[in-house]
């Protein structure tokens, strides 16, 4: 699969913001505003940045701390970083003080160096190594403290990476992207920034390749499991939250897809919400049809304080066929299953990134999202109601909204929305949508000279001043004077409310900074996580064995149920799990069906006399149907499972598995000799038809990463087909023989089981114990896992 996106899109989404950029340098003249608002701020400190052409866009300030001294840190497009303490505008300690007027290349932002104009005097950053635009947010590590952050953009993509600096500006790590063999546009920037999960010691971040990263952050390295396939270029930033009360950290992303087939999965034009595990394990996914460039917000926002995910989506797909699509200008909110709950259609794009916040002073949190039209000239914030999408306001403001909003309490009890637009900064009654607040657009308001203006395509940041106030930094860009009228130069201002309570910064519902605190979780606040046998078998990270009789033994995963009191009319042969849900199925011999926790009945063959029996049965990956597969290979579909075929045509084959490729397309049955038969879009990657065999074939396990497949025999050789091979037990004298295997969700190990029920772990797949040496009332027959 290529980038149908690629080149295209990527230079699309830079003329965009650069389109930004020039609306706010040809209107010099201040707009009509008003000026009479309630909420009146002072200027504390402000200082340009030496970095013309480009300036800076989508990098937030973000807050830290230098060895004592409360901080802000800012990235630019010219690929350099800055940082000034909180109480006066100084550089701290590490930081490069120097100041200059040069010009940089203008590649961060594809603007021509010939005629910038008159640069003003700015203060030099520190250079990251390749000099990529940095268009992300950095992430503060909670346990030293650095600065997590990546460059590269839409503009510049084919360089950059992902970077850890001290809080004194030394570079700790960085970590470069390696994408698939199969992207023919392999670009290595990241535009999206590193969100923090696992307490602090793994980052998460798309990249614009084909591939997103979980990362080690101590050393960058990558963390188990990860990299993972990415279907187009990734803009969105995740959120982190432990979804599922697992005591681990889920990532929540969203992302683009373009036309194509790729290791077992086709995708269409438009893009996805994805729910992974820490381990790069794909828990569930909800398809669009626009990108979402979006960072999704996350927090108890669902009926009985339940966790639900709200995010904007694109514009690339609408715009680039010119014809609208049903996702633009959507906001939309998913449950934990990746269900959508609702969505809203606005009136301009939506790749803003939503905040969480308690704007009626109810306790009861809102979605809020600003928009931009398609030049970003003009734009609107929308607050609405976080379970049902009702709309609360709406309001016009003086320009395109591509960054996000962020809220305070600025003393009414309740969050105002602090609203960043390419025409200045307002300040949003969070009651009534009502403007209380103007600043850097030419009104004159807050010590910021008249006619003075100021653009912005990131977030503000609220703090908790060292005086104890209210503080708000914004980081952006100006026009440059005498020259072509197309180039910016950076700015960052620091602003304090006189007399205000900084304590309430933080408090609950408030949202006061990109992706709403200094990991970038998008964390709203703890909700209630799906109960067991409700949240996703994906979640967890542990597998299930099944008996012949239907006896049900967990490790690592929920137990919803057997049927080893129950007395069958057929042994039991197998089980699947139920893709994004919990529970399962169990299948008898004859095909009876059996259902356990969110598994729903769709039919069974229990009643029909077959020609050979049942051997096993594989689930659609949305859990909404299956396929039965006899011993003769005939194949017995229900639900939305669609027929492709089988091997009953075949005849003479002692068909003992089958298994779905990754997207449902098709699937795969196996015989005892190894023959492996394909239908739909399984792809065949090979078989041992030919090969003499020490034991026959028992199973085959699909690879969910690569679309390749495992074959298991019975005395535990794998053998592997366009999937890695991890180890097996084909040498080893086992005391039973293996009955059935199954890989991790992230395709980094497998495990098998014997019909003593002892099992064997190879990869990353962790053992968590077995029923090996222990009574059994019958043997094991099947078993699954994530």
């Amino acid at each position: 699969m290529t980038h149908s996106y690629a080149t295209a899109a990527r230079l699309l989404l830079a003329a965009v913001l650069t389109a930004g950029l020039v609306v706010v340098v040809d209107a010099l003249a201040a707009k009509p505003v008003d000026a009479s608002g309630t909420i009146n701020l002072t200027l504390a400190w402000q200082h340009e940045l030496d970095d013309a052409p480009c300036g800076v866009a989508q990098a937030s300030p973000a807050a830290f701390n230098d060895n004592g001294t409360p901080s802000v840190e800012i990235g630019d497009r010219q690929g350099d970083l800055y940082a000034f303490s909180l109480a006066g505008g100084a550089v701290p300690s590490g930081w490069n003080t120097a100041t200059g007027t040069a010009v940089g290349p203008g590649t961060g932002c594809n603007q021509s160096t010939s005629n910038v104009g008159t640069v003003l005097l700015g203060n030099q950053g520190i250079e990251v190594p390749g000099s990529a635009p940095i268009d992300s947010t950095a992430s503060v590590d909670p346990n030293n403290g650095t600065l997590l952050f990546d460059s590269g953009n839409a503009a510049e993509a084919v360089d950059g990476g992902y970077y850890d600096y001290t809080p004194g500006g030394s570079e700790v790590w960085n970590q470069v992207v390696t994408n698939p063999s199969t992207d023919t546009v392999p670009n290595g920037g990241v535009q999206a920034s590193q969100s923090l999960g696992d307490a602090g010691t793994i980052s998460e971040a798309g990249s614009l390749g084909q591939v997103t990263y979980g990362l080690n952050t101590a050393n960058g390295f990558p963390s188990p499991g990860w990299p993972q396939f990415d279907a187009d270029s990734n803009f969105s930033t995740a959120a982190s939250a432990d979804l599922y009360n697992t005591g681990s950290s889920n990532f929540i992303v969203g992302g683009a897809t373009s036309q194509g087939f790729a290791y077992g999965t086709g995708y269409g034009n438009g893009g996805q919400v994805r729910i992974y595990n820490d381990h790069g394990g794909l828990v569930c996914a909800a398809n669009t049809t626009e990108e979402v460039d979006s960072s999704p917000a996350v927090g108890p926002i669902l009926a009985g304080g339940g966790y639900g995910i709200a995010t904007g989506t694109g514009s690339f797909w609408g715009i680039t066929t010119g014809q609208p699509v049903s996702d633009d200008n959507a906001v939309k909110v998913y449950d934990t299953k990746c269900n959508q709950v609702w969505s809203q259609t606005l009136d301009g794009y939506t790749g803003s990134s939503p905040a969480l916040a308690d704007i009626q002073g109810n306790g009861q949190l809102a979605v809020i999202e600003g928009t931009q039209s398609n030049n970003g000239g003009s734009g609107s914030v929308w607050a609405m109601n976080a379970a049902t999408g009702q709309v609360i306001w709406s309001a016009d403001v003086h320009a395109g909204v591509y960054g996000s909003v962020t809220t305070a309490d600025f003393g009414e009890g309740y969050q105002d929305v602090i609203v960043p637009t390419t025409h200045g900064i307002q300040i949003l009654d969070g009651m009534s949508g009502q403007v209380v607040g103007n600043f850097d657009d030419g009104s004159g308001n807050d010590g910021v000279p008249l006619n003075a203006v100021y653009g912005f395509q990131n977030a503000p940041l609220v703090t908790q001043d060292p005086n104890g106030s209210i503080g708000l930094t914004v980081a952006g860009y100006h026009a440059v004077k005498n020259g072509d009228g197309t180039a910016v130069q950076g700015t960052i201002q620091h602003f304090e409310l006189a007399g205000s309570n900084g304590g309430v910064v933080n408090e609950n519902g408030a949202w006061p900074q990109f992706h709403h605190d200094s990991q970038l979780t998008g964390l709203a606040g703890p909700g209630n996580a799906l109960a067991g046998c409700d949240r996703p078998d994906a979640a967890q990270n542990g597998y299930l064995t099944v008996a012949s009789d239907g006896g049900i033994f967990a490790f690592g995963q929920d137990f919803c149920g057997s049927t080893g009191a129950i007395a069958l009319n057929k042994p039991v042969v197998g089980m699947a799990a139920v893709p994004g849900g919990g529970g399962y199925w169990l299948v008898a011999s004859d095909g009876g069906v059996f259902t356990y926790g969110n598994a729903q009945f769709f039919g069974s063959t229990g009643s029909l006399h077959l020609n050979a029996p049942v051997v096993g049965m594989a689930a659609t990956p949305d859990g909404k149907g299956y396929w039965l597969v006899a011993s003769d290979g005939g194949i017995f579909t229900y639900g939305d499972a669609q027929f492709h075929g089988s091997a009953a045509s075949a005849p003479n084959q002692d068909i003992v598995g089958m298994a779905s490729s990754p997207d449902g397309g098709g699937y795969w049955e196996v015989s005892t000799t190894g023959r492996v038969f394909v239908f739909g879009d399984a792809v065949f990657a090979g078989d041992m038809t030919g090969t003499h065999l020490n034991a026959i074939m028992v199973g085959i396990t699909p690879d969910p990463v690569t679309g390749g497949y495992w074959l298991i025999g019975s005395d535990g050789g794998v053998f592997s087909f366009g999937a890695p091979f991890f180890g097996s037990t084909g040498s080893i004298r086992l005391n039973q023989p293996v009955v059935a295997m199954q890989s991790t969700d992230d395709g980094g190990g497998y495990w098998f089981v014997a019909r003593d029920g002892g099992i064997f772990a190879y990869g990353d797949a962790p053992f968590h114990g077995s029923m090996g040496g222990k009574p059994l009332n019958q043997p094991m027959v099947g078993m699954f896992g994530f």
